[in-house]
């Protein structure tokens, strides 16, 4: 076991002890020291961090995220061995959201009045728990 994997296995067992779940961190912790290991670094360095951070080239989204959780465990590893680089933040830019959509009052209206457009004979209940909502939605005439 290298010394970053002993590592990860106490910061992880230190963040968990503190109450954080740490699922999704862990793995991808994880997979950057596999990534370290790969390339026989026994010292985490900026360049090595944002390398492993920007490895998927088309998942932006996720690239600020993975060099976060690799900012972290690096700040623990620094207390240890004093020749860590801990990345700065906002080295890469944060994930850009969508602008959301705000619906106007006569989509809203539209929107409302959908489900009472739909007929459904009383008697069937359970048609949409069964799958056959459609059916449900016809309606014998009288």
């Amino acid at each position: 076991m290298t010394d970053l994997r002993s590592a990860l296995e106490r910061y992880l067992s230190m963040r968990q002890g503190f109450g954080y779940k740490y699922l999704q961190q862990a793995r991808r912790l994880a997979d950057f020291v596999a990534f370290m290991e790969a390339r026989k670094a026994t010292v985490i360095t900026t360049k090595l961090a944002l390398e492993w951070a920007t490895l998927p080239p088309d998942r932006h989204a996720s690239w600020a995220l993975r060099l976060t959780d690799v900012r972290g465990f690096a700040r623990h590893v620094a207390n240890f061995d004093p020749a860590t680089e801990t990345p700065p933040a906002r080295l890469l830019p944060p994930l850009k959201r969508a602008k959301p959509y705000i619906y106007n009052d006569a989509e809203i209206i539209a929107a409302m009045d959908i489900p009472l457009s739909v007929r459904v004979d009383r008697r069937d209940r359970h048609a949409s728990v069964r799958g056959d909502w459609p059916a449900a939605q016809r309606r014998r005439p009288r």
